[in-house]
Parts: structure tokens; sequence; C-alpha cells
């Protein structure tokens, strides 16, 4: 019976959630998680009240925080949270993944993957994400891209750091390509004439997360496809694993892909290597 109810305690509420995850943290005195969730004492009051009871909480000079019991849960609970926001958050993009369009090994890393991947954008925010990556760009010595939306700032990132002298490698769904080969000819045709580059086009039908890896950043954005990107989470990771993560992932879609060069005659017409 206990079991039953600390299972219905922990998930049956998106608000102890929260509270459970923000006191993983440090601490917290009743305005201060009022705060941090955007909430008021009536409404977060019972919740605590509930957690206390389990034993899950405990309350001492005027702060709450985790029991012992509390942080052996949450410790493990957190990996599971974030895989099941990631999915909610994204629900258009995994529903309608195939076989062969993720690594094998993707979903048995999940639990790596949100661990390394916690900053997340949503709606207006996903300038936020661009320039966390403008600014992890600017002295990166390789610039890796997967890109699955034709977002029109990547042309230019592509070409100003490969100018620089970064390796740059950019993988294209075929839909992305096409875009980007009639509205950015001139930069597309630069980036293949320089020697630290190239550029991949992927089958028509994967349809792949967009994913900016860089020496020490991997943002990842999930889209359908239909021209939604910015409505769905960008998660942004930092650190050696995350970067790690970032290149598997990277490295997956690479292989699915061939590669592209320059017709010799004309320099605004691109060829498939075959």
């Amino acid at each position: 019976m206990m079991r039953s109810s600390l299972i219905t305690i922990l998930l049956s509420s998106e608000k102890r959630t929260d509270l459970l995850l923000l006191l993983k943290e440090k601490p917290r005195t009743i305005e201060e998680i009022n705060d941090k969730l955007d909430t008021n004492s009536v409404a977060i009051l019972p919740q605590l009240k509930k957690l206390k009871e389990m034993g899950l909480v405990a309350h001492e000079d005027r702060a709450y925080d985790l029991s012992l019991l509390g942080k052996i849960i949450v410790r493990k609970m957190e990996p599971l949270v974030k895989a099941f926001r990631l999915l909610e958050d994204n629900y258009d993009y995994w529903s309608g993944l195939k076989s062969g369009e993720i690594p094998p090994g993707f979903f048995k890393r999940m639990e790596e993957f949100v661990a390394h991947m916690p900053g997340r954008y949503h709606g207006d925010d996903t300038p936020s994400a661009y320039r966390e990556m403008t600014e992890a760009l600017s002295n990166s010595k390789k610039v890796l891209l997967v890109i699955s939306y034709p977002n029109s700032r990547y042309p230019d990132i592509c070409s100003e750091h490969a100018k620089k002298g970064s390796k740059v490698s950019v993988v294209l769904t075929q839909p992305v390509f096409e875009t980007y080969a009639s509205k950015f000819k001139k930069e597309l045709d630069n980036l293949l004439l320089l020697e630290n580059s190239d550029i991949y086009v992927l089958d028509n039908n994967i349809i792949p997360p967009t994913v900016a890896v860089t020496d020490k950043m991997v943002l990842t954005c999930f889209s359908s496809g239909k021209n939604t990107q910015d409505e769905n989470g960008s998660i942004v990771g930092f650190g050696e694993d995350a970067v790690k993560w970032g290149l598997e992932l990277f490295e997956y879609f690479k292989a699915l892909a061939k590669p592209f060069v320059l017709e010799p005659a004309n320099s605004a017409d691109f060829k498939q290597r075959r």
C-alpha cells in the first residue's frame, strides 16, 4: 500500500514534481518556493503537507528541504521526469519518427541525454538559444550541423566560421537543401569552395532533429518537419559528455547522407556524389 501511495504522490501532480525538483537544488522558504514556482501558499502548502506525510520533505528553521528518503527518490526520479517532458514537449516530432531516423542506441541513452542538456527555450525564447549557440560558435575549432528546418541564419553562420578557419560540416534534409540552394546560392557556393567545409544531404524521408555541435556545446531542436521549429523546445548542453553525445548523433546522420560538391562549370549548381 505504501509503495502504491508513494508512486501516486510522485507522479500524479506536476506541482509536487516541480516542488521536489526545486528542493533538490537547496532548502527553500515558502516565499522562495512561491517565487520560483510562480504560485502561492494556498496552492503549495497542501502539496508540502502531503510530501511531509510521506517522509519526502522536512521543515526546519522556516525552510523546506528533502529528507534522506526524498533525496534518494528524487535523484532517481529526475531523469525519468525530464525524459517524459522531453517527449511530451516535442510530441509531434517523436510520434512521427520512423525506424532508422534515430540512432539505435538513442533511447537507451535518453537518461544521459536529458542529464547533459538541461537548458530549454520555448517560443519567444528561441533567440536566447540562438545567442547561446552563437557565443559557443565564436571560439570553436569545429562547427557541425544537422539542419532539418530552413532557418535563414544558418548559411551565414556556416560561411562566417568557415572563413575563420573552423572545420564546418553540414548535413541537410532534402527540402532544406532545396530551399538553401534556391535562396542562398552564394553562401552555399562560398562554403563549398573552402577546403575546411563540406555539405551532405539526407534522403527526403528522414527528418532528424536539428543539431549544432561545437567544441564545448550541443544545441538540439526538435521539429515535425511542418515549419514549426520555433514552437518546439531547444535543448542546450555544455561539457565533454554532451559534446560526445552530439558528435555521435551528427555522425549517425552524416553516414546516412550523400556529400555534395560544386559543378566545375557552374559554381551555382550542385552535384551529388554517387
